[in-house]
């Protein structure tokens, strides 16, 4: 599966269909399924339901998957595919070589909201409500590892500019803060649909960027003891 996250092992019940045919359906079923899931979350898409909102039967259904968890575990695959591959271009899309640290920082924090927000609310369906689910948990942080490797350098690049006593464990600290609250903006948006001026995306973007790129750039304080990576997921499985 190009750009995956979590690669499907070969005992990975779902079985990808071959033909263009089936493969429609299985677009069907799997936009179905989240039509569903968005509506009244995962307990209410039943495998009925899920056919009957794809036109399709219950055989085509479970010649694909074993049942519904199987299904969820696939579609959680596409997502996360689906969210690397967009960061992937919309990260290439940018010219990063002519910037200062402040425009790095203002380009990325602004990336990461348009790509968080493109399909928040079902990586909310298959990453929230799942807390439990370890799988899912790891899609989940090898995601933001992901990204984390992928912006560092053009932070980097800006060294010079940088006096924090550890620049690489500061912009990942950073990036957890800007997703932090990146996160709540898209949670009042969900919630709401609209939210006050000051945590509308016109003014979040440029006072997060603000608070990154100083946090990079304050050296001047006592240095702060950072310790050995211990693996842990800092991140909730969020959309």
């Amino acid at each position: 599966m190009p750009g995956s996250i979590a690669p499907v092992s070969s005992s990975d019940p779902f079985r990808p269909p071959k033909q263009a045919r089936s493969r429609r359906t299985l677009d069907r079923i799997s936009q179905a399924a989240l039509s569903l899931m968005e509506e009244g979350g995962l307990e209410k898409a039943t495998v009925a339901s899920i056919v009957e909102r794809a036109g399709a039967s219950v055989g085509s259904f479970y010649a694909r998957f074993d049942g519904k968890e199987d299904l969820v575990h696939y579609l959680q695959d596409q997502i996360w595919s689906q969210a690397r591959d967009r960061w992937d271009a919309s990260l290439s899309g940018q010219d990063w070589t002519s910037r200062n640290l402040e425009e790095v920082v203002e380009g990325v924090v602004t990336l990461l909201l348009q790509s968080f927000r493109a399909d928040y609310h079902q990586r909310e369906i298959l990453g929230r409500e799942r807390r439990q689910d370890e799988e899912g948990a790891r899609r989940v942080f090898s995601f933001h590892q992901h990204i984390l490797s992928t912006i560092t350098p053009h932070f980097l690049a800006n060294r010079d500019e940088i006096t924090h006593p550890d620049p690489e464990w500061a912009i990942r600290l950073g990036y957890r803060f800007a997703v932090g609250a990146i996160r709540e903006l898209l949670e009042l948006e969900g919630a709401v649909g609209v939210v006050d001026g000051a945590a509308s995306a016109e003014a979040i973007i440029p006072e997060l960027s603000r608070a990154w790129a100083a946090y990079l750039g304050a050296g001047g304080g006592p240095e702060v003891e950072v310790k050995a990576d211990t693996g842990v997921d800092f991140f909730d499985p969020w959309g």
